[in-house]
């Protein structure tokens, strides 16, 4: 068995990264979304690297604090996304890969299990292994996080995992019962839970826009999509992602015909937001989830946007929210412009 603790200062950051040690404590963030947008392509784009490479079985022990939940852990070209922690609070968190079995605890308590993951069955595994495996640290878009401590514990033979919950435990919906919205948000913290039941209960109130609530057949998103405007705003809630996102969708001709929008008024709301409130605008002008691949020459996915002589080329024309709760009263904001910029625009069609 090899211990390494990992000096902090020694981490290296790629990307669009900020960073910084405050008493012994690496504080940082990113700047761009996690994701390239190609399902081919190395997943995390920014993020801080520790020294060295490690192999399996091995124990990854992080203590971490970070204000929305969103912490990514990535060990080669998988990553496991802790977004299911307190924001807020000093969480140790524990990731041990072993061979046939994965475990994750949080404050000691199991929090997954595992003995099904792809690496345990990839052909290619054993040849990767003895290579090893970087290991990196990133997050969503504007997390803050604050590591206090990295050890990384390597074992000759196994990391001894015991499996301490029935893995349906984890599942907040049956596999058999079809996901409803309680079932989807059963397992935020009260907090987040609060804010998604305000914003559902608001979206599904204001007029002019009628937003219809719909949620996706495994749980992991629900989303409200306002279709006389072709509008949409969508919550996405997984084990391994929790964000929210707003945009003017494209419709679709089958399951891989794109159409065409049916509107696009996101300049148009950040002008009229700019109007009464410029830095607020100009915020919101930074959540946009930017394209950093896209699907080559004519991809419809990359939208252009221009506010203020700035441009930037957007991943669907989404809008991106993290999950801390001003960024829920951010939304709520953009939508409310949007549902009034509907309503002038309905008075002027009425004279």
């Amino acid at each position: 068995m090899t211990e390494h603790d990992i000096d902090l200062a020694s981490l290296k950051f790629h990307g669009r990264t900020l960073s910084e040690m405050r008493n012994g404590t690496l504080c940082m963030t990113v700047t761009h979304a996690f994701h390239h947008c190609k399902p081919d392509t190395i997943r995390c784009v920014h993020y801080a690297e520790m020294p060295g490479i490690y192999r399996l079985p091995l124990r990854i022990d992080i203590t971490a604090q970070v204000d929305a939940p969103s912490l990514y852990i990535v060990f080669g070209e998988s990553y496991v996304n802790d977004c299911h922690i307190p924001a807020n609070d000093l969480v140790d968190i524990t990731l041990i890969y072993d061979l046939k079995k994965m475990q994750i605890l949080k404050n000691g308590e199991e929090r997954y299990y595992s003995e099904r993951e792809k690496y345990m069955k990839s052909p290619e595994f054993k040849k990767m292994n003895a290579e090893g495996f970087p290991l990196r640290i990133s997050c969503n878009k504007r997390t803050n996080i604050e590591i206090h401590s990295i050890r990384v514990t390597e074992y000759d033979g196994t990391a001894g995992i015991v499996n301490i919950r029935d893995p349906g435990e984890y599942r907040s919906t049956p596999p058999t019962e079809k996901p409803t919205f309680e079932s989807c948000i059963s397992g935020l913290p009260d907090a987040l839970r609060n804010a998604v039941v305000d914003m559902d209960g608001w979206l599904r109130t204001i007029r002019p826009l009628k937003f219809k609530r719909q949620i996706d057949k495994n749980g992991t998103k629900i989303s409200y999509v306002a279709s006389e405007q072709g509008f949409s705003y969508a919550i996405h809630i997984s084990d391994d992602v929790l964000y929210h996102t707003l945009q003017w969708y494209i419709l679709t001709q089958g399951k891989e015909t794109w159409g065409k929008r049916k509107s696009n008024r996101m300049e148009e709301t950040l002008n009229y937001l700019a109007q009464s409130d410029p830095d607020f605008a100009r915020r919101l002008f930074n959540n946009f989830y930017e394209c950093v691949g896209g699907y080559g020459p004519g991809c419809m996915a990359k939208s252009p946007y221009t506010f203020e002589n700035k441009k930037i080329i957007s991943c669907h024309g989404k809008m991106y929210f993290n999950m801390n709760l001003s960024e829920f009263d951010d939304a709520k904001r953009f939508i409310g412009a949007v549902n009034e910029l509907t309503g002038k625009g309905e008075q002027t069609h009425d004279e």
